[in-house]
């Protein structure tokens, strides 16, 4: 047996105060050597070629015109989010039947089951998993379905079964009034579950329409991948909305500073809690028509106003 399978059966007889835990569930963590995500290449899929996250180049973003807009429906009903929980490797708010994803590209209509996010250590770290062009965000939030409302457990089987929301999460002082509202109110939540395991009943103050704020459905990024956490199951459609979603700065400070990775108070903060970037190999990331069209008419703009001054230069020299 090679040191790095006797280290990971080591991480799973053993707790660790850094945040590795008993349960094959907690036996990997983010921030320490023994069980960070070094070492995640021997647990379920983690090693295979379809995995998340990404960076995602725009040049090289195929264009699929049948790429439409989403269609969202429940995401406006506030009573649909039930509990936060805080699980030790980020904070999940279970969701009530109800809230369904259909649009181009999806093979099903696919019901949402929970969200949770990713971030990394306040200002001074971002913590999005997933990039555009090497650009990381402050946060990233996955709403996370299942298609044709199957178990998790059954969806990571197809190969399709869950299809994921990703919204970069930007802290800036220009968030609108209302986004700005649901994120401190969700926000007010996260010290009363500062602890590993600790959870709470939402009270109906916002809906996961408020999170999203005034999102652009049109514009977003489509491929193949998988679950960003072991197993690493390759069962995922990733929709990557190209638009960030502005946050109050105090509220991503808040992520970083009051939640702990362990039961302990005292226990290491959870901070940095996002996979690195993996090989995207001989996958193709789709862009919206909305965003390729978009990107199209940026790119391509100074090659036609620098035509535009050739023809005016040379003009003189034809006329009578």
């Amino acid at each position: 047996m090679d040191s790095l399978k006797i280290l990971t059966t080591l991480t799973v007889a053993f707790w660790f105060p850094s945040g590795c835990y008993t349960s094959s569930e907690g036996s990997w963590c983010y921030m320490e050597p023994q069980c960070g995500p070094r070492t995640w290449i021997s647990l379920g899929h983690c090693n295979g070629k379809r995995q998340s996250p990404i960076n995602i180049i725009q040049r090289d973003a195929s264009h699929n015109p049948s790429l439409g807009p989403v269609n969202l429906v429940g995401y406006d009903n506030r009573k649909k989010l039930l509990e936060i929980k805080n699980t030790g490797k980020t904070v999940d708010v279970s969701l009530e039947d109800g809230l369904h994803l259909a649009g181009f590209g999806l093979p099903a209509r696919y019901t949402a089951k929970s969200f949770h996010l990713h971030w990394g250590d306040g200002a001074t770290r971002p913590g999005s998993e997933h990039q555009i062009d090497g650009k990381q965000y402050s946060m990233e939030l996955h709403i996370v379905h299942t298609k044709n409302n199957l178990s998790i457990s059954n969806a990571v089987k197809d190969s399709k079964g869950i299809a994921v929301l990703a919204f970069f999460i930007e802290e800036s002082e220009k968030a609108k009034s209302k986004t700005e509202e649901a994120w401190e109110l969700f926000a007010k939540n996260l010290k009363k579950i500062s602890k590993k395991d600790e959870d709470v009943l939402l009270d109906g103050s916002f809906s996961l329409l408020d999170l999203m704020g005034s999102n652009d459905f049109t514009r977003y990024y489509r491929y193949a991948g998988s679950l960003t956490t072991p197993g690493c199951d390759e069962a995922v459609i990733w929709t990557i909305f190209a638009d960030p979603i502005p946050v109050p700065p105090k509220v991503v400070r808040k992520f970083a500073s009051e939640l702990s990775s362990t039961e302990s108070s005292k226990g290491p903060q959870l901070i940095n809690n996002f996979r690195p970037i993996q090989k995207i190999g001989d996958r193709k990331v789709e862009a919206s028509d909305a965003l390729k069209s978009a990107a199209t008419i940026f790119v391509f703009a100074p090659t036609v106003f620098i035509l535009f001054l050739s023809i005016a230069t040379f003009l003189p020299v034809f006329s009578v």
